[in-house]
């Protein structure tokens, strides 16, 4: 019995979520999703003393679907269909950390140079 729930504790906590912390340098963004197939949810959770913008856009025409500035200290979840991806946008002149909290494992994540068009 013992060894079943062990067993189970393991499982649930292994598929559940997927954490990390992101550390977007000054004047670049974050790319998450480009490569993503499925819906996923973000809860993201600025540890900076600076704001960072957040920017959801269709994958194929780069329309904006969403957005807001997620302030310092600030925690929001945010729900990304399909054909989206997120930019995490810092236009500041130092680095922001965020944590976040991915409800699956999602591919397709770069840096970009703020004002790049790619």
């Amino acid at each position: 019995m013992k060894k079943v729930l062990i067993t189970l504790f393991l499982f649930v906590t292994s598929c559940s979520t997927f954490k990390s912390g992101l550390t977007i340098p000054a004047n670049e963004t974050f790319i998450l999703g480009e490569s993503n197939l499925k819906k996923f949810s973000a809860e993201l959770l600025n540890t900076s003393d600076y704001e960072v913008k957040i920017r959801g856009e269709k994958k194929q025409t780069g329309e904006y679907t969403q957005g807001f500035g997620l302030v310092p200290k600030g925690k929001v979840t945010v729900y990304v269909s399909s054909d989206e991806i997120i930019k995490f946008i810092n236009d500041n002149n130092y680095e922001v950390n965020v944590n976040v909290k991915l409800n699956k494992a999602v591919p397709g994540m770069r840096y970009i140079k703020n004002g790049d068009p790619n």
